[in-house]
């Protein structure tokens, strides 16, 4: 499989492709277009680890990661080799992990394959775009909503902030919808959280190699030092605008759960696909070192 310009098809193929012994592949909802959430979870351990990405379609360097990963690690399981340096087979007996690589697959598609004419949407998106290159600035999804600022964790005094700051109405980033959880993507996010109660989650996006631990008084800050370490991405906390109604702030809000953003590689999104092996390279020791946290 090709990742790079990794689409919700080639996001399909991998997942259909992968050994139903050891992966069961689901979807936990549909994108406005009706487009499947998919979500794997691989392992047979009562631990359970979640990790999304591509919230942002910009970002869509964080679903190839996770697609990767997902085919990596079974094939390490079927092979009885390493993945992030630990044995895939024991990985796999302590912890469950449940990924869904792509939360926002229409706007990804309107990143990596354009705004094509036949797209129900072409005229607003359009309108929204007004004359910017949508695969420039695209980070909602298909209505014009940020999903990272879609959840509820001051999201209304988020929504005066991006009032204020020009973002109160439907965009390409940064405005959060009319309420928390109004999009079908972030609504079908809760309702799998609160079904499988993951006590712990990484929501991946790009770019920045830091890693993001805490919202208002809650946080997990030796648990992100252990991911600090496995990965060589620096721990900071999220300030000003970026720092309300997330997933991450969500969980640590609502559950008081250990939760993170992992912000993957350096520059400016999209991120050159030329980064993605040293992306892997500090994200694969991450994402196993999670089942000893949990």
């Amino acid at each position: 499989m090709d990742y790079n310009n990794f689409d919700y098809e080639k996001l399909t193929q991998v997942f259909t492709g992968l050994d139903e012994r050891y992966a069961n592949v689901f979807s936990f909802g549909k994108s406005v277009q009706g487009r499947e959430l998919w979500c794997a979870g691989i392992g047979g351990g009562e631990k359970k680890v979640f990790l999304n990405g591509a919230h942002h379609s910009l970002e869509w360097i964080t679903a190839s990661l996770l697609a990767n990963w997902c085919a990596d690690y079974v094939d390490a399981i079927k092979s009885g080799g390493d993945i992030g340096g630990v044995n895939a087979r024991r990985l796999y007996s302590k912890c469950t992990y449940y990924i869904a690589p792509m939360i926002n697959p229409d706007g990804v598609e309107l990143v990596v394959n354009g705004l094509n004419p036949n797209n129900p949407a072409f005229e607003s998106v359009t309108e929204l775009l007004d004359g910017q290159d949508v695969d420039k600035v695209w980070q909602a999804n298909i209505n014009g909503v940020d999903l990272n600022h879609n959840y509820d964790a001051l999201f209304y005094e988020y929504v005066e902030i991006a009032r204020r700051a020009g973002y109160g109405k439907p965009g390409p980033r940064r405005y959060p919808g009319v309420a928390p959880f109004d999009q079908p993507e972030t609504e079908a996010v809760r309702k799998l959280v609160l079904e499988e109660e993951f006590p712990f989650s990484i929501a991946f996006h790009s770019q920045g190699e830091v890693i993001y631990w805490s919202f208002e008084d809650k946080g997990f800050v030796d648990i992100g030092r252990e991911l600090a370490d496995a990965s060589g991405y620096s721990l900071d906390t999220a300030t000003g605008i970026s720092s309300y109604s997330g997933f991450k702030d969500w969980y640590l809000d609502k559950f008081n759960l250990p939760s993170f953003t992992v912000e993957v590689g350096m520059g400016t999104n999209p991120l050159p696909f030329e980064q993605f092996e040293s992306i892997k390279e500090a994200c694969y020791p991450m994402i196993a070192r999670c089942a000893e946290l949990v």
